[in-house]
């Protein structure tokens, strides 16, 4: 992740934060003590992290009709089952 460094890294993954995701979702104060990081350079990783995984990000209910729309479905080969799970 940009403006993390090998050592800060490091403490991260001995704290148990091993995804973007991890660190996206942890709290600044979490992040903070868990990984012994100062708050200043928390709040820089947590932000970045959202940043990254796109967390806190507002999408209008249209972009996510037009994201939905544009996923290929799997069939089943069953056309009751595709019905009931709404695929096919």
């Amino acid at each position: 992740m940009p403006g993390v460094g090998e050592a800060t890294a490091e403490k991260l993954r001995e704290a148990g934060y091993r995804t973007i995701e991890s660190i996206a979702v942890a709290s600044i104060a979490e992040l903070h003590e868990a990984a012994e990081i100062g708050e200043g350079q928390a709040k820089k990783i947590s932000a970045a992290a959202r940043e990254i995984a796109e967390f806190g990000v507002f999408v209008t209910a249209d972009k996510v009709l037009e994201r939905r729309e544009k996923v290929g479905l799997i069939t089943t080969s069953s056309e009751q089952l595709d019905a009931l799970l709404g695929g096919g």
